[in-house]
C-alpha cells in the first residue's frame, strides 16, 4: 500500500482525533478547512475521550490501586501506573483535547499545582527529586494541552535545559551513584521522553543542551547501544501507543525528524528497523497498548496511531519517495 491509500485509511477512521491530526499535521490543511473544523468539534464527544473523562474523579484526578502496595494512587504524582492522572492527561492531549475543555482544565491545573519549586514533579514522600521520564512526559503533555505560557511549564523547561550529564542524556536521580567505580549511563526511557518534549518546543532546538541530547541519540544510531547495532533495550523491538514510560522506536525517529535530523545517515538502520513493523498493506503494527478504555487498538494488528506517527516521521525526514508523496485531499 502506498502512502496515499494509508492517508485515506486514516481519514476514514472512526476516531476524529486521527482524522483531525492527519489533516492538520500530515496534510497541512488549515484550521479554517471545513473538514478540519468538523473533526475538531467532534473531539470531546469521541468514544475514547468520553471513556477517559468518565473515569475522572470530581477533584480532577484519575486514581487506581498501586500494583504493589494496593493503596489508591493518583491524587499525587506517584509514577506507577499508566492509568493515573499524568498518563490520562497525556492520552487526552494525543486525542486533541486541551485547556478549552473544562474537565481538562480542572485536572491539568490541579496537577500543575503539585510541581516542586525546582520545576520537577516527584513523590512527596520520597527523597528523590528528579524523574526524567515523568518530567519529559509532563512537559510534552502540558505543552500540547495549551499550557506553554504557564510559569509551571517554564520552570520545568528551565530545569531540563539546566540538567547536565556526561553522556548528554537524562537519568532519574534514584540511579545516580549506583556504582562505586564507574559512572551511571543515562536512561534511554527518560532521554526519549525529554526528546519528545523538546520536539514540541522549537524555541529550544538551538540550545546547547538540546544539541547534546540530539547527539546522544545520533551517536547511537537512534535506538542502539553506542558503537553497536544491538537495540538499546527491549522497548525498541516493539511499537507502543499511547506513550507511557517505555522508549518507543517511532518516538525517537519522530522527534528527531521534527527537529530536522531525520535524514541523518546515522539513522539509516533505525528507519529499516521501524519498517520491520509494517504489515503487508503498508500500515504499521501496534505491539502493545493498555487495556480499555486506554486501548488504542488491537495488539499485533495494523494500527492507525502508529501509522500516523510513522508517516509524520517520514514526512519531516523527507523520506516519502515520489511515488508516495502526500497530496492534499479533502
Amino acid at each position: 500500500m502506498s502512502t496515499l491509500p494509508l492517508v485515506s485509511w486514516l481519514l476514514s477512521s472512526t476516531e476524529p482525533a486521527l482524522r483531525w491530526r492527519t489533516r492538520r499535521e500530515l496534510l497541512d490543511l488549515p484550521d479554517s478547512d471545513p473538514l478540519v473544523a468538523a473533526d475538531r468539534a467532534a473531539l470531546p464527544d469521541a468514544p475514547t475521550a468520553r471513556a477517559l473523562l468518565a473515569g475522572m474523579r470530581p477533584d480532577g484526578t484519575w486514581q487506581v490501586r498501586h500494583y504493589r502496595t494496593k493503596e489508591w494512587i493518583g491524587a499525587d504524582v506517584r509514577y506507577a501506573d499508566f492509568s493515573t492522572t499524568h498518563f490520562v492527561l497525556s492520552y487526552l492531549a494525543e486525542l486533541g483535547l486541551d485547556r478549552s475543555h473544562p474537565a481538562v482544565t480542572l485536572a491539568a491545573e490541579r496537577y500543575l499545582a503539585l510541581q516542586r519549586d525546582d520545576g520537577d514533579w516527584a513523590d512527596a514522600g520520597s527523597h528523590y527529586t528528579h524523574f526524567s521520564c515523568l518530567l519529559g512526559q509532563n512537559l510534552r503533555t502540558f505543552t500540547r494541552l495549551g499550557y506553554r505560557a504557564d510559569p509551571h511549564i517554564q520552570r520545568a523547561l528551565d530545569l531540563l535545559l539546566a540538567t547536565e550529564r556526561p553522556d548528554g542524556g537524562y537519568l532519574c536521580d534514584m540511579h545516580e551513584g549506583r556504582y562505586a567505580t564507574r559512572a551511571v549511563k543515562s536512561c534511554i526511557r527518560g532521554s526519549v521522553k525529554v526528546l519528545l518534549a523538546l520536539a514540541e518546543l522549537p524555541e529550544t532546538w538551538s540550545h546547547p543542551r538540546a544539541s547534546r541530547l540530539v547527539d546522544y541519540f545520533l551517536e547511537r544510531g537512534g535506538i542502539y547501544r553506542r558503537g553497536t547495532r544491538t537495540l538499546v533495550n527491549r522497548d525498541m523491538a516493539a511499537t507502543y501507543f499511547p506513550t507511557t514510560w517505555r522508549a518507543n522506536i517511532w518516538e525517537v525517529l519522530y522527534a528527531l525528524s521534527v527537529m530536522g535530523y531525520g535524514a541523518d545517515e546515522r539513522l539509516a538502520d533505525a528507519w529499516m528497523e521501524l519498517d520491520k513493523h509494517r504489515a503487508a498493506d503498508g500500515a504499521y503494527i501496534l505491539d502493545w497498548t493498555p487495556a480499555k478504555p486506554w486501548a488504542a487498538g488491537v495488539r499485533g494488528q495494523p494500527n492507525e496511531w502508529v501509522t500516523l506517527y510513522a508517516l509524520l516521521a517520514k514526512k519531516y525526514a523527507g523520506k516519502l519517495d515520489k511515488a508516495e508523496q502526500i497530496c492534499q485531499v479533502g
